[in-house]
């Protein structure tokens, strides 16, 4: 069938429809995290400075990931119920608003961080030697904030449309580029031993600037590929240039009810992971490398669960725009076991085999012994965590965007936060507690999310 179909008039059973549009999104987060992963390792291969030069800017960098992430997340909405509803003058519209808005938070950004982009690593409490390199690395990548904020919105409406895998291509040639980027663009030209012979490699010795440079560049192709396509490929959300590109009253309204509350929730995350970071390190500095490395490998193991979030947002947003709904439960209790079943598979090799994995990431003894008992926490409780942002989708997708802000708000500040610093501070637990304390924390919301999803009340958060 054309790909111009909508997820609900493909003709799939709902577990081949789910799985249809889950794998290419749960394969892009991965790919994104890798290449993530290998750039702070090719960062990190030339000294401790330039790691540093990085890591005191992530927090900022999470905060804006943050407004663009809720952006996504309000014309997501906005596009799955246009096509839900069938209304193909509707979805075009919310379509080319999304390019506005996006275009204009991300130069709002890009001037904003470019504004403050010296004194931050000051503000930050950066080491003088940091300071320098920190101010050449955030300057450059403010420059991309403007492209990755119209990639991160046009990926969203992709999927919001159905199409996973024209963003999954997109992001897959756009992190290529950039781990060729910073392969010539971070390391001096030098001398390669491959297959016995010795060749000669350019390279431009930029450092933290080179990697700044590489990331920028690729939000900008990655940016550039995605408008082509939104405007080329056959997909419900397809549109032609010539239209109006201003906004329109009711559609920012509702665009905004979504991405505020969207907005609250990723920066209590955020703030929340840094006053966790804080008591933490008072356990000292083997504790907190594997608390780190814990925190590492966790990410990997939940990213099939964004997958699934982002399917359920698009799914539950055309049944509900489709007025059924009978087939929006079935989306969503469907969505719930198969994500949970999937997470649980995977978890148990990591329990299984959490010394060995450790020890891919740390060749100190005492590190991976201090996180062994972690990972295997992590890996236990992972599925009670995961089916909190599963479920988040499921809500998003209905306009119930409170509820997870409320959840966020009570687990982060009112359980996790206390109860690590009550393991850490008053009863004087390691590290293997404070994920203890985790875990306690991911199955309470885990529980809340399930009374709510089969309560049913979501279903009435938005106008059916």
């Amino acid at each position: 069938m054309g790909e111009n179909k909508t997820s609900l008039q493909l003709g799939k059973s709902i577990p081949e429809t789910i799985f249809r549009l889950s794998w290419p999104t749960i394969v892009e987060q991965f790919l994104i995290c890798m290449a993530t992963l290998v750039d702070t390792a090719m960062v990190g291969s030339i000294g401790a400075v330039a790691t540093a030069a990085v890591a005191i800017n992530i927090s900022t960098v999470w905060l804006i990931t943050g407004c663009l992430t809720a952006l996504s997340v309000g014309y997501s909405f906005l596009v799955s119920h246009g096509i839900g509803e069938q209304n193909e003058e509707k979805t075009a519209a919310c379509v080319r608003q999304s390019i506005t808005a996006s275009f204009l938070l991300g130069l709002f950004l890009l001037l904003a961080v470019r504004l403050i982009h010296r004194p931050l690593p000051i503000w930050l409490g950066a080491e003088a030697d940091v300071i320098g390199p920190a101010q050449s690395y955030m300057g450059i990548i403010a420059l991309g904030f403007l492209p990755q904020s119209m990639a991160v919105v046009l990926s969203a409406v992709f999927r919001s449309a159905g199409n996973t895998r024209l963003p999954l291509m997109a992001n897959l040639i756009s992190n290529c580029l950039n781990m060729a980027g910073n392969f010539l663009l971070i390391y001096p030209s030098r001398s390669l031993h491959l297959f016995g012979h010795d060749i000669s490699m350019w390279g431009a010795g930029l450092g933290v600037t080179g990697a700044a440079i590489s990331t920028s560049a690729s939000q900008l192709i990655l940016a550039c590929l995605l408008l082509w396509l939104i405007f080329h490929a056959n997909t419900p959300a397809k549109i032609t240039v010539q239209g109006n590109y201003r906004f329109r009253p009711e559609h920012v309204h509702t665009m905004l009810h979504i991405a505020i509350p969207v907005l609250l929730e990723r920066v209590t995350l955020c703030l929340g992971q840094i006053a966790l970071t804080a008591t933490i390190s008072g356990l000292g500095t083997v504790a907190l490398a594997a608390h780190y490395l814990t925190n590492q490998t966790e990410g990997l193991l939940y990213l099939p669960a964004y997958g699934f979030a982002y399917t359920a947002t698009t799914l539950i947003g055309q049944a509900m725009g489709a007025r059924d709904r009978q087939l929006t439960q079935k989306f969503a209790y469907s969505i719930s076991v198969i994500g949970s079943i999937t997470i649980i598979v995977l978890c148990i090799p990591v329990f299984l085999f959490a010394r060995p994995i450790i020890s891919l990431f740390s060749s100190d003894v005492a590190v991976v012994d201090a996180a062994v008992l972690p990972l295997q926490l992590a890996a236990a409780f992972e599925v009670f965590f995961s089916y909190s942002i599963i479920a988040s989708g499921i809500f998003r997708g209905a306009g119930d965007v409170k509820f997870p802000l409320l959840v966020s708000l009570v687990g982060m500040w009112g359980i996790r936060i206390g109860l690590v610093y009550l393991v850490v501070k008053i009863l004087h637990f390691s590290v293997g507690g404070v994920w203890l304390a985790i875990g306690i924390d991911s199955f309470i919301r885990a529980v809340l999310c399930v009374f709510r999803v089969k309560g049913g009340k979501w279903l009435s958060s938005w106008t059916m």
